[in-house]
């Protein structure tokens, strides 16, 4: 077992540090206001209820296409974080991996710099931490890791929000991809460079007229040597396509074709069994329509979708082809919701079916359970049942908690019981939540790309205990973090100890002649410190050492009407560190460039 002991930065747990935007609540998701009372009936409407102004015209106000998809029900206080279009612009994230580090407990695994494989963990559940739909498609994965999705392959730049259901052992992450909103073109153009010859470039073009029709077409491309510690030459081009027809805002159905292709070099220095070079294609493609009774989000919906994912390469090494069929009925009512989803798929899965509560009875209390059950090849199953709650005692004081219980009849048959409960205290200038989580033991799924290092996940209790808090003395300054410690035994993987990200952001308000979004500057130092953890287990089920260390990163970003111009600087003390074994991380590098978005 590592030891636990902790350096300088992990040492402090609550280290101090610059970074998010005025409304990120710092990955705070027990503070993010939620959509859960009485009062707040309005809120709960779909994005069809709602104008959108244009981005040069304030005064040309015009409802945006209905959102494809069930709209979400009245959920808990820190079951729901939502990253907005101006989170997506204003967090410094390149890659979905970076945003969802953000979220209190999450942990980026990378070798080294951009480009190489990236997957998030999340209370020890290696590969099973996260879960990834796109439009209400699910992304299964293909390729050379069978076990868990490389996010680094995902542009958040080609999405309109990100939201994340927040679990005790799993974080289940919505992407709602951009749409034209207004009926005239919107387009964008954005390039970025760096250190080791890392460029990024991007063009979207947008649009929606009078008939109900719309289209969106984007490429990207990221381009990287990588640096010194990790050098491979690594190049990704990504295609995205949408259609959307809707002639009512009753009746509507879109079109979705992402084409990804993934050009890696192996690790040019490393461990004998280091990266290895990556070609591959992968192709995801559906179709998806809904029919409501109501035009607002309200009463009864009915939603279908059928697609299919294929990877493959030159070679024929690789040739996966997944198809998915998806049909959803829903209630929505102003205090409560309900869903049932069936959804049959390709691959090893082959079906899974769940349905969804909330209830918000008075404006004091919210509700919401989740039930599913997965039927995978050889008639194994698992079940899982899930529920989560919030009581507001007080105006300024708020107790949540949920649970989730696991039967998992793969492999070998394994339950688990996970639980969570907090305080959370809300004012003005000030908030606070206090939580502590229990993972119950369940072997856990390792990431596939990093077998050759931790070819075998942890499964052991351990209780967590989290604290989140978001300051703002002034309009313009805010001071927020989270910080997250396992108590003892510390053998979760990638759950290490002292993990803290704390924040410190400047964001200008101060041009009042001007309207909202003409000009705005952001300045932000941010530090992530832990302490001495473990990365998983080796072939021998001894623990992999996961070396405590800290880094701080500044961000810089200027607006000027639809123009941004941002910098980012990462590990800016050249810390020696590395998160995989065998894989130092990039030490001291810039990336800075420019993104323009006009309508005409």
């Amino acid at each position: 077992m590592p030891g636990t002991g902790v350096r300088a930065y992990g040492r402090t747990g609550l280290a101090l540090a610059v970074g998010l935007t005025v409304r990120l609540y710092a990955g705070m998701p027990f503070l993010v206001a939620q959509d859960t009372t009485r009062a707040r009936t309005d809120s709960l409407r779909a994005d069809s209820a709602r104008a959108v102004p244009d981005s040069l015209n304030p005064d040309s106000l015009r409802p945006p296409l209905p959102r494809l998809g069930a709209p979400p029900g009245p959920l808990p206080a820190g079951r729901r974080r939502v990253f907005t279009r101006d989170d997506l612009d204003w967090l410094g994230a390149r890659s979905l991996g970076e945003l969802l580090a953000f979220v209190p407990g999450a942990f980026l695994v990378r070798p080294g710099w951009f480009g190489l494989p990236e997957r998030i963990a999340y209370a020890g559940q290696g590969a099973a931490s996260v879960e990834l739909y796109l439009d209400g498609y699910l992304l299964t994965p293909l390729g050379e890791d069978t076990t868990s999705l490389d996010l680094s392959r995902i542009d958040i730049g080609l999405m309109h929000r990100v939201e994340v259901e927040v679990w005790p052992t799993v974080l289940r992450v919505y992407l709602v991809s951009d749409v034209g909103t207004v009926r005239r073109p919107r387009t964008e153009a954005s390039f970025a460079t760096g250190d080791a010859e890392t460029n990024t470039y991007r063009g979207r073009y947008l649009n929606r007229w009078a008939d109900g029709s719309g289209f969106g077409v984007a490429a990207s491309y990221f381009a990287t040597n990588g640096p010194g510690t990790s050098p491979a030459d690594v190049n990704d081009l990504l295609i995205w396509l949408k259609g959307t027809w809707t002639p009512s805002p009753l009746v509507g159905v879109e079109y979705t074709l992402l084409s990804a292709r993934k050009e890696r070099d192996a690790l040019r220095n490393g461990p004998a069994d280091s990266i290895r070079s990556y070609t591959a294609t992968r192709r995801d493609a559906f179709v998806r329509a809904f029919a409501a009774a109501r035009d607002d989000g309200m009463g009864l919906r009915f939603d279908a979708l059928f697609g299919s994912s294929h990877e493959g390469d030159s070679t024929g090494t690789i040739d996966e082809d997944h198809s998915q069929a998806v049909a959803a009925a829903s209630w929505r009512a102003a205090t409560w919701a309900l869903a049932a989803t069936t959804r049959f798929t390709g691959g090893s899965t082959r079906f899974l079916g769940e349905v969804r509560g909330s209830w918000a009875p008075t404006r004091f209390a919210t509700m919401t359970a989740h039930a599913r059950t997965t039927r995978r090849l050889g008639n194994s199953r698992d079940v899982e049942l899930s529920a989560s709650g919030e009581l507001r005692v007080l105006p300024w004081a708020a107790a949540f908690g949920a649970v989730r219980w696991r039967d998992q009849r793969t492999d070998t048959a394994q339950t688990a019981g996970d639980w969570e409960a907090g305080l959370a205290l809300r004012s003005g200038r000030a908030d606070l939540a206090v939580s502590a989580q229990r993972h119950g033991a369940l072997r856990a799924p390792g990431f596939g790309v990093f077998r050759s290092q931790m070819p075998r996940a942890t499964a052991i209790d351990v209780v967590t205990l989290t604290v989140a808090y978001h300051l703002r003395p002034t309009a313009y300054l805010t001071l927020s973090g989270w910080y997250r410690h396992p108590l003892d035994p510390v053998q979760a993987a990638f759950e290490p100890p002292h993990h803290s990200r704390t924040a410190l952001t400047f964001r200008s308000r101060f041009l009042p002649k001007f309207r909202r979004g003409f000009f705005d500057v952001l300045v932000q130092t941010e530090v992530e410190a832990w302490g001495d953890g473990v990365a998983g287990l080796d072939a021998n089920d001894v623990p992999v050492r996961l070396e405590g260390a800290g880094t701080v990163n500044y961000l810089v970003e200027f607006r000027l009407v639809g123009a941004v111009l941002f910098w980012t600087f990462r590990n800016a003390q050249y810390e020696h560190y590395d998160v995989v074994p065998g894989y130092p991380m990039a030490r001291g590098l810039q990336r800075f460039g420019i993104r323009w978005e006009f309508t005409n």
